[in-house]
């Protein structure tokens, strides 16, 4: 009895726990209908997040062509003998260089800032698509009374949310590792500092070399934005047919659509007035109906009377037929024994004749003999007599 009621505990609970997870599920699924696509809204939310590393990309391009028309300008000014001018453009040289240094920190603090929130929405869609396939699998293991994904899901969790808790302190190991490693790295500076300030004679006779290393990179570069340019406008153009094809096909839709209602609406007032005309013919035959239906009633009367009179007639007649049949039969039956009757009498007749017959053939062939008999007595008598006349001689 105990057992019962635990079991029957068991499934209330276990009903309890599935209207839960059902309504769960249905918030989940709601959720995943409103979220909008990752995919097709990329290109937007992009813009929403680049709008500030745009801006600043734009102030570092345009930090870039004054350097290099600085740079261009001090290869011209340094074949001249007033040196006034060559050490402006050093100056400026160093404040251009010192400004794309200051902005392209800037750009990228605003990029590690920033979070990638596509491929954050994308994870978050895809977490939630897990957790309604394990809420689904529990809802229909919860209505068979068992727990088996639910207690393998919470033993993987806890699992792997050990193995993050042993990566965390990994991490912090590592990190206090690299703590370290950038305070030796400060001193390795601090002493690299004082090595570079030994060889800045060193490094000063090589700018000019680098400055015909920069001349030629800026020539790349600007071949390179060149390209870029081309490119870009090629694309632009590409998008702009693209776009013109789409503004057309909208408007053959719409033409279509309009084209579509009209017929729509004209489908329509014709249907209204078949509609009113159907109505009237119904109207019409049903009243044509109604006096069909009165006139076939009463022919059916009439005929119903003139079946009565006809069943009436047809059993005097059936009666008489019987009888007739009766008296045929009767007929029949007495020129039946009168025909064997006459054949019995014929054949009796005829075995009478025959009797007679034989009895005729018989007596006459008895006269026959009698009378040669007789002849033959005379004639013995005769010669018995002359023997014995001869025997007496």
């Amino acid at each position: 009895m105990a057992k019962e009621v635990d079991r029957g505990v068991i499934i209330v609970e276990s009903a309890r726990i599935s209207a839960i997870v059902e309504e769960a599920l249905e918030k989940l699924s709601f959720l995943a209908s409103i979220t909008p696509d990752v995919m097709a809204h990329r290109d937007e939310l992009s813009q929403i997040v680049g709008d500030e590393i745009t801006r600043i990309i734009q102030e570092q391009r345009a930090l870039e062509r004054k350097y290099e028309g600085l740079i261009a300008q001090r290869a011209a000014l340094k074949a001249l003998s007033n040196k006034t001018k060559y050490k402006e453009n050093q100056e400026q040289i160093k404040e251009v260089a010192r400004a794309l240094r200051d902005s392209t920190k800037d750009l990228c603090r605003n990029l590690k800032g920033n979070p990638n929130i596509a491929e954050n929405l994308s994870k978050i869609q895809s977490e939630r698509s897990n957790l309604q396939n394990l809420l689904a699998k529990s809802l229909r293991e919860l209505r068979e009374n068992t727990f088996n994904t639910l207690t393998t899901t919470v033993q993987e969790e806890k699992a792997r949310t050990d193995m993050i808790q042993e990566v965390i302190q990994k991490e912090k190991e590592v990190s206090t590792a690299v703590r370290k490693l950038q305070n030796d790295l400060a001193n390795e500076r601090q002493q690299h500092e004082t090595e570079v300030k030994e060889r800045n004679e060193i490094i000063s006779k090589l700018k000019e070399e680098l400055q015909d290393v920069r001349t030629n990179s800026s020539v790349k570069t600007k071949y390179l934005q060149k390209e870029a340019r081309s490119r870009g406008q090629s694309l632009n153009r590409v998008y702009s047919q693209q776009t013109s094809e789409l503004e057309q096909q909208i408007w053959t839709l719409r033409k279509e659509l309009e084209i579509e209602e009209r017929a729509n609406r004209e489908s329509e007032e014709f249907l209204r007035r078949k509609q009113g005309q159907l109505q009237g013919e119904i109207q019409t035959w049903m009243s044509r109906y109604d006096t069909e239906v009165e006139d076939q009633e009463k022919v059916l009367e009439a005929l119903k009377a003139a079946r009565a009179e006809d069943l009436v007639k047809l059993h005097d007649y059936t009666e008489r037929y019987e009888k007739e049949m009766a008296e045929k039969a009767k007929r029949e039956e007495e020129a039946r024994i009168l025909a064997e009757m006459n054949h019995l009498r014929r054949a009796e007749e005829e075995r009478n004749n025959s009797a007679a017959t034989r009895i005729q053939c018989a007596w006459r062939g008895h006269l026959a003999r009698t009378a040669l008999a007789g002849s033959k007595g005379k004639k013995g008598k005769k010669g018995k007599k002359g023997g014995k006349g001869k025997k007496k001689k």
